[in-house]
């Protein structure tokens, strides 16, 4: 596994050495260069959502009307999209692909997109041939859908496909074993069979660590390269959407905004977003995170 970088604010936009049409962006809570909240969600929170969902694509160079959004149902399927699809729940949540945690295309200029906060957003590139977006809460984690994903993405092209080493994996802000607290019967469960999901908080209590849960997945399923960015966003909610510190779950300084586990943050959404270009791209902004191999 390559170093967890040190890339912590929004919005964060990747490129991937192996794969220069590649092109990936997590947003967060706050807009780029406005003070507006940046909320994604059409089902959860407020605020002009179709207009920070294109601000988010921008960044990409990818449009609401090249982007598939997914219906998020906390499960395993996976499905696969292409131009047929594109446009899909960007205006919508009823339009969304339905069922599925998961979507892949092997399509240049279709954009897919997972919604979070919280829960890990997975991005992943099968360099030359397509990407996927992932979105692994708990029950996701458990079902494993993140390895799902990866291999429907080294699936296609019969038996001349690579196999999962060629996978690059960006995992971005989610809440921490630092801060999701848990039952301990549910963390020894998840833990019973990925030891490192297994964790206690800051406060000392039993948590759940889904990024190193996922991370352990990934490898298992044979991906080398694994990056990790953004942080805990219960630890961070002024750059991030957190459920639980939207709702005062877990730690102290409850119902003080900028405290870990405070409440008094609006709801919403941030996205993790990917594109592979028909051609290749510009050069990305000064701001943005290379996934150079170490």
């Amino acid at each position: 596994m390559t170093p967890v970088l040190d890339v912590r604010r929004p919005p964060i936009v990747a490129e991937v050495a192996e794969d220069p049409a590649v092109r990936a962006v997590f947003s967060g809570r706050v807009a780029p260069s406005a003070t507006a909240e940046a909320n994604l969600s059409l089902v959860v929170g407020d605020g002009d959502v179709v207009a920070a969902r294109g601000g988010a694509l921008a960044l990409i160079g990818a449009t609401l009307a090249s982007t598939v959004f997914m219906e998020q149902v906390h499960g395993g399927r996976v499905a696969v999209v292409g131009a047929a699809e594109r446009g899909r729940g960007t205006a919508s949540h009823a339009d969304a692909i339905a069922g599925v945690d998961a979507l892949v295309t092997f399509e240049p200029d279709v954009a897919v997109v997972v919604l979070a906060a919280d829960c890990v957003p997975v991005l992943l590139t099968n360099p030359g041939r397509g990407v996927a977006a992932v979105h692994a809460g708990r029950r996701g984690v458990q079902a494993q859908v993140a390895v799902a994903a990866v291999r429907a993405l080294t699936r296609a092209g019969g038996a001349d496909a690579p196999d999962a080493s060629t996978v690059v994996a960006l995992i971005g802000p989610a809440i921490g074993g630092c801060c999701y607290e848990v039952p301990a019967t549910l963390r020894d469960e998840v833990a019973g069979r990925w030891p490192q999901a297994g964790g206690r908080t800051s406060w000392g209590s039993p948590s759940l660590d889904l990024p190193a849960a996922v991370t352990a997945q990934l490898a298992e399923a044979g991906v080398a390269r694994i990056e990790q960015v953004g942080g805990c966003t219960h630890c961070a909610p002024a750059r991030w959407f957190s459920h639980r510190a939207t709702t005062g779950g877990g730690g102290a300084g409850a119902g003080q905004p900028g405290a870990s586990g405070g409440g008094g943050w609006a709801a919403g959404r941030q996205a993790g977003i990917v594109v592979r270009r028909g051609q290749t791209p510009p050069a990305r902004p000064a701001a943005a995170a290379s996934l150079d191999s170490a």
